[in-house]
């Protein structure tokens, strides 16, 4: 079993590696690019490169690996809201926490380059937000484009998965005042509101039809779900994005958050708070308010 990510050199540089037994080995060797966005244009070729992968040189301990997030420059972000019965409830909506049939998900998008981060401390609050809020996500990654993909086959266009979070200006994003009353570009589009990593599993090692996840601020345990729990399965989201907006290789999409939020319980993030996610094989990654 291995994972793809993105460790950071000195002066600026990055380069692709494979996580193996808990050291980073980088990629550059065996016919496989220094870039992991450059392994998606043919990912099943890239794959099994990947599998036929043979240690050369000296890897990179996990002790002193420093992280950036997995793919850095993917084209779209996909993200899928109200996905979890749950969380849901918490937000008095729970009478929405059903399936319109005909009716795909609903979807945003933010940018990629601006919103994507690693760990450490990484996050920045918005200008003028005073309610900023965390949502653990399961992501997806996609290894084959598409356009109207069926549920039966759109399994075949995830490359692998990883974990990151929604996070949400919730005073910008809602405003009763305003004509339209959900901005999403302030609430949850803004730079550095995107956190995934620690790396990228592969689905041949992981099933995100049932995988854990879980995310803590301050060492204290706040959302813990499943993708079994999803209200869209991520067959049913895959082809309900793409009926709108294709996909291509490298993109992401995450996949709704689980209950556990701060709104709910009056509790907002601050500077110098740590927030840890983790999920099954994928790994924990941490990052700091700043």
């Amino acid at each position: 079993m291995f994972a793809l990510a993105t460790v950071a050199l000195p002066r600026g540089q990055s380069v692709a590696a494979l996580r193996v037994d808990g050291e980073y080995w980088p990629l550059p060797a065996g016919g496989l690019p220094a870039n992991a966005m450059d392994l998606f244009p043919d990912w099943n070729k890239s794959l099994s490169l990947l599998q036929r992968f043979k240690k050369r040189g000296k890897p990179i301990p996990e002790s002193k690996a420093k992280l950036l997030t997995p793919l850095r420059y993917p084209r779209k972000l996909f993200c899928v809201g109200a996905n979890y019965k749950d969380h849901l409830e918490e937000m008095n909506a729970g009478h929405l926490a059903k399936k319109v049939p005909g009716v795909p998900p609903f979807f945003f998008m933010k940018p990629p380059s601006t919103t994507l981060v690693g760990p450490g401390r990484t996050v920045r609050i918005p200008q003028g937000c005073e309610n900023f809020d965390w949502e653990v996500e399961f992501v997806v990654v996609f290894g084959k484009g598409g356009r109207d993909i069926r549920e039966k086959d759109a399994m075949k266009h995830v490359a692998g998965y990883s974990v990151g979070i929604d996070f949400t200006a919730r005073d910008l994003f809602f405003r009763e005042d305003s004509f339209f009353k959900f901005n999403f570009v302030l609430g949850k589009c803004q730079d550095t509101m995107s956190p995934v990593g620690p790396a990228l599993v592969p689905k041949q090692f992981l099933d995100g039809m049932n995988t854990r996840f879980s995310l803590s601020v301050n060492d204290s345990p706040k959302q813990s779900g499943c993708t079994a729990d999803m209200i869209y399965s991520l067959p049913e989201q895959i082809a309900g994005v793409s009926r709108a907006v294709s996909i291509e290789p490298g993109d992401m999409m995450f996949t709704g958050s689980p209950a556990g939020v701060g709104l709910p319980r009056g509790e907002k993030l601050k500077p110098g708070d740590r927030i840890r996610i983790e999920a099954e094989l994928v790994g924990s990654m941490e990052v700091v308010i700043k």
